[in-house]
């Protein structure tokens, strides 16, 4: 899959949302709002990087095998930075990625990491920053189509940050649910073949965290979706990568998708405020948590309006 990365010159965006059934929405990004730079106090803050980064110091040119990639590395005027992170033992494990990696003119990517379940930021040169734990799909495997509620595995960017905040759902089958907040403050979508509907958001459901939970998404805590905000632009790379399980289920349906070895995230920043699962009554209505969704009924994943419903993704 080719990567195609977005200008990044863009720092304010006015998305109209046109809402099925409904009066359109219009969402401001505003990159300068206070608000949009929210953060827990508490929270620690990735290391900055070296300021500017020099444009040599990105690789131009294909290169042909990992020592090739490693070279170009150990020349930089970043050895020292490109030494502490993950890329050199991905050259060897993956070469594509990391020539897209070296090449990328964004200062941070993100890794959504099945195996671990927890989001990694990394800054360019690879080096950890932060990992929030993380929900995806209840379903293993990549995604193939729209409804088929999976969380799409491989290299993409992200398309851009919205505010989620009022967002509401209508799904496939046009129910439309108008409980707010269940994709949290921020939403960032992924740029994929398959669907313009998936992306990294926070949640209303903490509990559900750590847990294959989702309907495709990937949910975060919502003080965290704030956090991560502030070092992603659209372009950024973002890789979703899989399982064994998932890759076994991969394999099963003829597919082979690239993956790469993170070991364990050492920066896990855990939820500010411990927060438990409600108590439900047995006739409660549907929550975006997958597990209380009755087995007879769809499962859909937002569509084109980008309403939300409470069974979400």
């Amino acid at each position: 899959m080719k990567l195609h990365l977005i200008p990044a010159f863009i720092a304010t965006a006015l998305i109209s949302i046109s809402c099925s059934g409904s009066k359109s929405d219009t969402i401001t990004v505003d990159a300068d709002n206070p608000e949009f730079a929210h953060t827990h106090p508490d929270m620690p803050q990735p290391e900055p990087l070296p300021d500017p980064v020099k444009q040599d110091t990105v690789l131009t040119h294909d290169v042909a095998s990992a020592e090739e990639a490693i070279a170009f590395m150990e020349s930089s005027d970043y050895a020292d930075q490109y030494a502490q992170g993950i890329l050199p033992a991905m050259a060897h494990d993956n070469l594509d990625y990391a020539t897209r990696l070296l090449k990328s003119p964004y200062n941070y990517f993100i890794v959504v990491d099945k195996p671990s379940m927890y989001v990694v930021l990394y800054n360019r040169f690879g080096v950890e920053q932060q990992a929030y734990r993380m929900a995806c799909s209840k379903k293993y495997g990549t995604k193939h189509k729209r409804r088929d509620n999976r969380t799409p595995e491989g290299f993409f960017s992200a398309e851009g940050i919205y505010n989620s905040t009022e967002w509401l759902y209508t799904d496939d089958d046009g129910n439309t649910s108008q409980v707010k907040g269940q994709f949290g403050p921020r939403f960032i979508r992924l740029k994929t073949d398959v669907t313009t509907q998936i992306g990294i958001h926070g949640t209303c459901a903490p509990w559900a965290l750590g847990n294959r939970a989702s309907h495709g998404c990937i949910r975060i805590h919502n003080d965290h979706i704030m956090e991560l905000i502030k070092y992603v632009e659209p372009g950024t790379p973002i890789i979703v990568n899989p399982s064994e399980r998932d890759q076994k289920v991969n394999r099963e349906e003829g597919y082979e998708i690239l993956s790469i070895n993170i070991g364990k995230p050492l920066k896990k920043q855990p939820a500010p405020v411990e927060e438990k699962k409600p108590k439900q009554k047995a006739d409660t209505t549907r929550t975006d948590t997958i597990a209380t969704v009755p087995a007879s009924e769809p499962q859909s994943e937002p569509s084109d309006s980008l309403k939300h419903s409470t069974y979400a993704e």
